[in-house]
């Protein structure tokens, strides 16, 4: 409706203006000049404006973005059981290999219990790994990366190297809540022991 009124007003303003010149009266002209600058001032002052409403909610009521909120959550799960965030920002240049493997079981452990209770695993491939497997003309191209010495057209034949994953449902973190100054969960707070 509004681009039709657009359309229709921008016509009469260019009828307008061409009108002007063979009008021989001089106020008449001045008259016509000063309506079109009118309507084109509203009109582009009409195609630029936010609605006021609109304005408001967006300054009050933020909205933050629901996929990336539900990644931060899943990586503060991730750090809840099992330290992950903790263990990759650690600087372990320096740290002995017995370290290592004793922090590293704590996050394996941690977070594989969040990816269990979060997302339904399955074996992109049965077979077990070592095992020669062929793959037929209608294989799933996006399931399989195929490396070594591979022929230009299917069937292939090959020793699986990996089996690959695919997640057959996920049950993300419920997110709520969310401001201007914190649009998403905070991943690990920081922890205070108060001292009486």
């Amino acid at each position: 409706m509004k681009n039709w009124f657009i359309l229709v007003f921008g016509l009469l303003l260019i009828i307008l203006n061409v009108g002007m010149f063979f009008c021989p009266y001089k106020p008449a002209q001045y008259l016509t000049f000063a309506l079109s600058t009118f309507g084109a001032i509203i009109l582009i002052y009409n195609q630029f404006k936010i609605p006021s409403s609109q304005t408001n909610q967006q300054t009050t009521n933020p909205t933050p973005p629901r996929a990336e909120a539900e990644i931060i959550a899943m990586l503060a799960l991730l750090q809840d059981k099992g330290r992950l965030i903790d263990f990759l920002m650690e600087d372990i240049t320096n740290a002995e290999d017995t370290q290592i493997a004793a922090a590293a079981r704590v996050v394996h452990a941690g977070c594989k219990k969040v990816l269990m209770e979060n997302f339904e695993w399955e074996r992109v491939h049965n077979a077990a790994e070592g095992s020669t497997v062929e793959l037929k003309k209608e294989y799933d191209a996006s399931s399989y990366r195929l490396i070594g010495s591979v022929p230009e057209h299917p069937p292939y034949k090959g020793k699986l190297v990996h089996a690959g994953w695919k997640v057959k449902s996920v049950r993300l973190p419920k997110v709520i809540g969310g401001t201007s100054e914190h649009p998403w969960p905070v991943v690990a707070p920081a922890e205070v022991e108060i001292q009486s």
